[in-house]
């Protein structure tokens, strides 16, 4: 899970963690690493305490070679329970990382391209993670890992897993000291439903429809580029044409084809229009769905799919159509 992350609100993100004390004060930060200080909630005592944290642990079971080049910076929820120290944090070891959203990348015509990631509602993002004292890494600083799951339909297009965002009462219950079985902490670690989270394509190059490569279901684009504030932009993009072609004539027949006008990929129909008879078809599902018990025709418009309307009305055009309806 190769992310960076980003924390620029205020303090009132804390206060909907119910943060009490503070021993880090980070300033807003766009570009966050792994192997960096980040900040994350945690209960001592009874008491929410907002500290700061390196991004990457090190687990006692590594020998010595790894504990000097290796840092493990997510821990895979599947395997929280499997491993003695990761099992000892999920019990009584856990922290709230609170982000306005996360950075990944997609390699894109031989270009790593950015996306970055954040609720659609703008409200900030709380990822589950646990921590350790770093004793095992010989420095005594505190250490954590995010926690990871399998990635959403809007992720999954840049990675296979994702960082695990804690909904509502699933902070509180993570926050929580006093539970300690795994079972219901694990219930907490849910993938994030993409309906809750927005992309945004992120390059000073990126624009147009190729930069929904990555997630097909976002239409809110914006083109992010960094100074010396950071600064949101929102390019104009054309409206994307609705055309149905004609494709070739045959028999009194006109057979049209057009790319799906409901879906992101090459799907395509093939309206077709009788010349002679007046009847017409199509195979998107939407023809099959409605005309099951019908046999339309040209002078039956409330039976047309929006493939054929545009196919007739491209025959109209023509003249091709029988005199009743060209009248």
């Amino acid at each position: 899970m190769n992310k960076k992350l980003t924390l620029h609100s205020g303090p009132e993100t804390l206060e909907k963690l119910g943060v009490t004390r503070r021993q880090f004060a980070p300033s807003p930060r766009f570009d966050i690493a792994p192997g960096q200080l980040l900040g994350a909630v945690v209960n001592e005592n009874g008491e929410r305490v907002f500290r700061g944290f390196c991004w990457g642990l090190v687990p006692f079971w590594w020998n010595d070679e790894q504990r000097e080049t290796q840092r493990l910076f997510a821990a895979r929820s599947e395997t929280l329970t499997n491993r003695p120290s990761f099992s000892a944090a999920l019990r009584h070891r856990r922290a709230v990382v609170p982000v306005d959203g996360f950075w990944m990348w997609r390699e894109i015509e031989g270009e790593k391209r950015p996306f970055y990631f954040r609720a659609k509602n703008g409200e900030p993002l709380f990822l589950a993670a646990i921590w350790d004292n770093g004793n095992a890494a010989g420095d005594g600083e505190n250490r954590l890992a995010l926690v990871s799951v399998e990635a959403n339909r809007l992720v999954e297009p840049l990675g296979a897993r994702m960082p695990a965002v804690l909904r509502g009462a699933d902070a509180d219950l993570w926050l929580d000291s006093e539970i300690n079985n795994e079972r219901v902490l694990l219930k907490a670690l849910q993938t994030l439903p993409a309906r809750f989270l927005g992309v945004v394509a992120t390059a000073a190059s990126a624009s147009g429809w190729q930069s929904l490569e990555a997630a097909p279901d976002a239409r809110d684009i914006l083109a992010l580029t960094y100074g010396s504030a950071f600064k949101v932009e929102k390019p104009r993009f054309a409206p994307r044409a609705r055309k149905v072609r004609r494709d070739h004539a045959a028999g009194g027949h006109v057979f049209f084809r057009t790319r799906s006008f409901t879906r992101d990929d090459a799907t395509r129909w093939h309206p077709t229009i009788d010349l002679e008879n007046g009847a017409v078809f199509c195979d998107c599902p939407d023809f099959r769905f409605r005309h099951a018990l019908h046999e339309p025709d040209v002078w039956t418009p409330h039976w047309w799919c929006k493939h054929l309307c545009r196919a007739v009305d491209n025959c109209k055009r023509h003249g091709e159509l029988p005199a009743r309806l060209a009248v």
